[in-house]
């Protein structure tokens, strides 16, 4: 069964809600940039009311490896999500407080080798896929192109761990599961009333057609 990551947790309500519906995972987004940034002390007193067992991720796009080592450590997160170009293999290497996801953003005539040799000099065996928006390093809320990403999760296929994102959202989550049959999904904006305030009944809807398809 496909796993689900609710990213872009503000609130601690939004991230009881995503746990009571069936989440894997939630996300923090620690970029500054971003309309759903949150202080790492605000995400480390919402992780430790958390129930046992559910994975939370940090998001960083222009945090250094040993700041985000010093996140890691202080809010007890178990995954680091590297969005920007500037992580290479050699400083994800560098990362050794969490498990590394990297997100790629397939342009056109994107080609799946990137992400094999990527994993070969680096270790990291999971990565997320999202739409490709010019001067946009983080989660874009659009969604990649289907012919593209059925191509790229099928050619990957028994290769490591590949996450779907990008403009997923209740209605056509489950179709996208059908296209890709990817190892997890992952959403922010999908679930939202507005940036960073989530719908619980969204989050249910959203968790329901993904682990449903």
């Amino acid at each position: 069964m496909v796993k689900v990551k609710i990213c872009g947790i503000t609130r601690l309500e939004d991230a009881l809600s995503a746990c009571e519906a069936g989440a894997d995972a939630l996300g923090f987004n620690f970029s500054t940039s971003s309309p759903r940034y949150i202080e790492p002390d605000n995400a480390a007193r919402i992780i430790a009311q958390l129930p046992l067992f559910i994975a939370c991720a940090g998001i960083f796009v222009e945090h250094s490896p040993h700041e985000i080592n010093t996140i890691c450590s202080s809010c007890r997160l178990q995954v680091a999500q590297l969005h920007s170009n500037r992580y290479a293999a050699e400083q994800v290497r560098e990362i050794d407080n969490a498990r590394i996801i990297k997100v790629f953003h397939p342009e056109a005539g994107f080609e799946t080798g990137t992400v094999r040799t990527f994993s070969e000099k680096s270790g990291v065996n999971t990565f997320l896929f999202d739409a490709y928006r010019p001067g946009m390093e983080g989660g874009t809320g659009e969604r990649i192109e289907q012919k593209q990403a059925k191509t790229i999760f099928q050619e990957l296929e028994g290769f490591g761990y590949a996450i779907l994102a990008g403009g997923l959202n209740p209605e056509n989550v489950g179709s996208a599961v059908q296209l890709t049959h990817p190892w997890a999904v992952d959403t922010a904006s999908g679930v939202e009333i507005s940036p960073g305030i989530k719908s619980p009944e969204k989050i249910r809807a959203f968790i329901a057609a993904a682990k449903n398809a």
